[in-house]
């Protein structure tokens, strides 16, 4: 099930958009609302993101753009839709790769539109997986699910988005191979990260989505140095 995100500080629009999308949804959504851009963006480092994003640009404190460009330096595979009524900002959307820019009054016809082009791009993406074998069987887990692993006496737990950890017999120096990709950093003898999940580097630790920290035993200027060359190779 695809996952939406709804922010627009007017309760109005908020649940015209829920409605519409609830309406023209060919398969169930599981949609969320938030008031605000403050609101969204803790809800997203507290690992409550979406696939996809309705956002309306102007909103209090922080406006719409700006909270896109945090949201895609913490995800960059999801889809951001802009709902307002200006064109104004139009050209700010494509900084951060929205996918499309509605104005108001939304009408069931353009929402519906974007949310096909949205659900088109997301089944689009070519996802990566590990496959492991434990005792309790076989595992097929996405790189995008993965937030980090941690080793313990030659057990390896890959901690997931769904905040479940799966342990596999594996010595992390070959589950590192495995994970053949340059979003997994190995910041500590006994941890790989998934930078797509990291939101700032601080006082020894990598900050994680859903509150982990992990801690950092590689020089710390390393560690910053590619998380800021991850995070520009995806802008």
């Amino acid at each position: 099930m695809f996952t939406v995100a709804v922010c627009d500080d007017e309760y109005d629009q908020r649940r015209r958009i829920i409605e519409i999308l609830s309406t023209v949804a060919a398969s169930p959504l599981q949609i969320s609302e938030y008031a605000s851009g403050e609101e969204l963006l803790d809800a997203i480092r507290c690992g409550h993101g979406a696939n996809i994003y309705f956002l309306d640009v102007f909103m209090g404190v922080a406006d719409g753009v700006e909270v896109a460009r945090e949201i895609r330096e913490l995800d960059r595979n999801c889809v951001i839709v802009f709902a307002t009524n200006s064109r104004d900002h139009a050209v700010d959307g494509y900084g951060v790769h929205a996918l499309q820019y509605l104005l108001k009054p939304l009408d069931e016809k353009n929402v519906a539109g974007a949310l096909a082009l949205a659900l088109e791009h997301l089944s689009s993406q070519k996802d990566r997986f590990i496959s492991l074998v434990n005792k309790q069987g076989v595992y097929r887990i996405s790189y995008d699910d993965i937030l980090y692993v941690e080793s313990t006496a030659r057990v390896a737990a890959i901690h997931t988005r769904q905040e479940e950890a799966f342990c596999f017999y594996i010595r992390l120096d070959e589950l590192e191979q495995r994970l053949d990709d340059k979003r997994f950093y190995r910041c500590h003898k006994s941890f790989i990260v998934n930078l797509d999940h990291v939101y700032a580097v601080s006082k020894g630790v990598m900050m994680m989505a859903g509150g982990s920290n992990i801690p950092v035993s590689v020089k710390i200027s390393e560690a910053r140095s590619c998380f800021a060359s991850h995070l520009a190779n995806r802008i």
